[in-house]
């Protein structure tokens, strides 16, 4: 849970320094720390997981990739009030997270 908390207090950081709003910042941290508390539920392998934050002009992203078989339940997204899109890619010996919570007005378009 450690990890979880340091993913959280990192996107808390990247959110603050891109200026989003106090509750934002938040709900961002909170959706991140559910987020890896999501996959480690559903991935018990004891390797290593990796965590990446990325700072864009307009969004920020959290990528959060853990080796191992995913377990059935590990199949559905989680929803994760605080971002504004979640990703989720399934490979056959790893999963993939990733977390856009979009700058300014929080909406995006194509």
């Amino acid at each position: 849970m450690r990890l979880a908390a340091a993913a959280g207090g990192a996107a808390r950081y990247f959110a603050d320094n891109a200026g989003m709003e106090n509750e934002a910042i938040l709900n961002l941290q909170a959706a991140v720390m559910s987020a890896c508390r999501h996959c480690f539920h559903c991935h018990s392998s004891a390797t290593s997981c990796e965590i990446i934050l990325l700072r864009f002009e307009d969004r920020l992203e959290i990528d959060l990739s853990f080796p191992g078989k995913e377990s059935p339940e590990g199949k559905q997204k989680p929803i994760l009030p605080g971002v504004d899109e979640v990703h989720c890619e399934f490979f056959e010996d790893s999963a993939r997270l990733r977390l856009i919570k979009f700058l300014g007005n929080g909406s995006h378009t194509d």
